[in-house]
């Protein structure tokens, strides 16, 4: 029989599964904490792995996503079992990359035939009942004798099947912050996020995308006589050398600025030369973090390079709804919805809508939650980002757990 591994922070139910396994001839261990079932997924190389979502350290969708990374754990299959038991969170557990899905209660009959079901389907399988498995699309399945692709890594060419891409291939080490609305914090969010990364001790490069003249360079201080904007007009893809030495050195942090044109600007960059900027950045820079503030046909050709896609909001109704309607949209760009997170971000100090409310309308779980912050044009005034006048704020707490649980860090 297998080898199971169990990852519940419920010491009960962690006990009830247990029993209902070994009446069956399997072996099992458990784990009541997400960081430390990665630690033993990784010793033991479970032939399955059980994981709940709702757990304090590492959420399970943390877990599953941090098993698919690694290859020592990526051919892992893995079955969510969870009290969460909305079509959302079905959703993003497949998107993790989990192999099946089942909702708490269950009997010991349903739990042992699932878990035979997934057995026996593998890892390159989705299951979603004991009669029906669907294989996962070879953008996502394991690769000859390797382990799965975790979802946002980089892709083999062939993967990429969205049409008119310019051959473009996502890759882990780009993160595009796409706001949905002007004023929704995603400036000062991917402001923040490479500051704290820099300070992590990564090399990050910003890519401010504005057409309307962009602010990363306004909340660093940081002078940018050098911009995109000398590329404009041509066809031509720059080389990297020209790319880099359009980029501003932090004078104290790892953080390269590529900044927009002074002022708005009618003319667009061409797709093409927006991807070959983008390349040469990460492939000098461990991040590259992109900031975007308009959904066209330059922006839409770098998205389909990010391995995560960060979608920002705010809590009004008109912001939640711009979100479902680009939320719908990106798939049919070649931006695959495993690779979108969502981030909230309250500016205001009382939210006109409930959080779980907006969850219900994306039917899907929040990657992120900012909280409001007062002194955010303080911040800006002074150069120095929230992380960093307040490393263990509120606001620093909510990006830690954007890193945790994306595998940022």
């Amino acid at each position: 029989m297998a080898q199971i591994l169990v990852i519940d922070d419920d010491l009960n139910l962690l006990q009830m599964v247990r029993l209902m396994l070994e009446r069956v001839g399997h072996q099992v261990e458990t784990s009541h904490k997400g960081v430390e079932g990665l630690a033993r997924a990784a010793r033991m190389k479970p032939d399955l792995a059980i994981i709940d979502i709702m757990m304090p350290d590492l959420d399970g969708y943390g877990v599953v996503r941090r098993l698919r990374a690694d290859p020592a754990t990526a051919c892992i299959p893995i079955l969510v079992l969870t009290a969460r038991s909305q079509e959302m969170d079905k959703d993003t557990a497949l998107a993790a990359g989990a192999n099946a899905f089942m909702s708490k209660p269950v009997t010991a009959p349903q739990l042992t035939a699932r878990v035979q079901t997934v057995l026996q389907a593998g890892v390159n399988y989705r299951v979603h009942t004991d009669l029906l498995t669907e294989p996962i699309r070879p953008a996502e399945a394991a690769p000859p004798g390797g382990a799965r692709r975790p979802i946002g890594a980089d892709a083999p060419a062939e993967a990429s099947a969205a049409p008119d891409t310019n051959g473009a291939v996502p890759s882990r080490h780009v993160i595009a912050i796409s706001s949905v609305r002007g004023g929704a914090g995603g400036t000062t969010l991917a402001v923040n996020l490479a500051w704290m990364l820099a300070q992590r001790g990564r090399r990050v490069a910003l890519l401010d995308l504005s057409p309307v003249g962009g602010h990363l360079a306004l909340h660093l201080h940081l002078p940018t006589p050098q911009h995109w904007g000398i590329l404009l007009g041509t066809q031509s893809a720059p080389d990297a050398a020209h790319v880099l030495a359009l980029t501003t050195a932090h004078p104290s942090l790892p953080i390269a600025l590529l900044g927009a044109p002074p002022g708005p600007t009618i003319e667009r960059l061409a797709p093409g030369v927006a991807q070959a900027m983008v390349r040469a950045l990460a492939d000098h820079w461990d991040t590259v973090i992109i900031d975007l503030s308009a959904l066209d046909a330059t922006a839409v050709a770098v998205l389909q390079l990010a391995g995560l896609v960060m979608l920002v909001m705010t809590d009004d109704l008109c912001s939640v709804q711009t979100a479902q309607q680009t939320l719908g949209l990106l798939p049919g760009l070649g931006i695959d919805r495993e690779r979108i997170g969502m981030a909230l971000c309250h500016v205001r100090p009382a939210a006109d809508i409930p959080v779980e409310t907006i969850q219900k309308a994306l039917r899907r779980p929040l990657a992120a939650e900012t909280p409001y912050q007062a002194d955010q044009m303080a911040a800006i005034r002074r150069g120095l980002p929230l992380v960093a006048a307040e490393p263990d704020g509120p606001y620093a707490q909510a990006l830690s757990a954007l890193v945790k649980v994306s595998a940022l860090a």
